[in-house]
């Protein structure tokens, strides 16, 4: 299991100190608790999806007995790699109205997955992602992420930014003191994107390929006594895909999952308008 370093990013060494001893533990006696969640649905007006072929000896060595890389044709030694980068507004409980989310925060967020088949929940495996890792600059959502739901291996950074103007699209991460890692990204919009050639039996079209790698129901968090499932879906009705070509592409903290001497994805696009529902989280204890 990836080890899972958390440290603010606060400059005030008081605030820095109690954020850690309160959310750096990665066992802790929220363990065997049910997950504290309520069915919530989000806006998402801006995604950004980062596509890298990764070794897939490295995934399958995480976790063999809860997650199966995703096999990929004519390539037994890779397997999918995604860093997502979004912002979520207008997050509220699904029962309430929807003015209500007009109160919400403004969030940054960034998961890091692998795609393939979680196998620990039941007796027959469920297509989903493996969270590595997850970053952000809320403290609400690192104390949501890490302790009461726990779905999410949250790491913090000083500042995330993600903007599109025109034709651009640019995305940035700046740790500060916090133990997320730097990213910085420039990419621009192209008229079609072909498939990529890993994909190209199985997808007619490039938004059929994106709208893949999008919609993954099911994700898995790793801790070190647990493992936590959570269920979402999403609303593609007003969401539009934007085919990107990558100008310029730096990420830290990417040893081992890729190789080496890849520096820009395998190909990467943005989507507008999308729509997120939480439907379940669940908690089960390692054997």
């Amino acid at each position: 299991m990836i080890p899972n370093f958390y440290q603010s990013p606060s400059r005030s060494g008081i605030v820095k100190r109690l954020e850690n001893k309160l959310l750096a533990a990665d066992d802790s006696w929220w363990t065997s608790r049910h997950p504290l969640y309520t069915r919530v649905v989000a806006e998402v007006p801006l995604a950004l999806y980062l596509n890298f072929l990764a070794n897939k000896s490295y995934v399958a060595s995480l976790s063999p007995r809860l997650f199966r890389p995703l096999d990929l044709p004519g390539n037994p030694n890779a397997t999918l790699f995604t860093l997502l980068f979004f912002s979520l507004e207008r997050a509220r409980p699904l029962w309430a109205p929807r003015t209500l989310g007009a109160l919400a925060p403004h969030l940054m967020q960034s998961n890091w997955r692998f795609y393939g088949h979680i196998t620990g929940l039941r007796p027959d495996s469920r297509q989903g992602v493996l969270f590595v890792r997850t970053v952000t600059t809320s403290l609400l959502l690192s104390a949501f992420g890490r302790r009461l739901a726990r779905c999410f291996p949250l790491q913090r950074a000083h500042r995330m930014t993600l903007e599109r103007a025109a034709r651009r699209l640019t995305g940035a991460i700046d740790p500060g003191g916090g133990s997320g890692p730097e990213l910085v990204f420039e990419g621009e919009q192209t008229e079609s994107s072909p498939v990529s050639i890993v994909f190209s039996q199985q997808f007619s079209s490039y938004p059929d390929y994106a709208r893949w790698v999008i919609d993954q129901h099911l994700s898995l968090v790793i801790w070190p006594r647990e493992y936590v499932v959570q269920d979402m879906h999403l609303d593609f009705q007003e969401a539009k895909i934007i085919p990107l070509r990558c100008l310029k592409c730096r990420i830290a903290g990417l040893e081992g999952f890729i190789p080496h001497d890849t520096t820009f994805p395998m190909d990467c696009f943005a989507v507008e308008g999308l729509k997120v529902f939480l439907d379940k989280i669940c908690a089960a204890r390692k054997e």
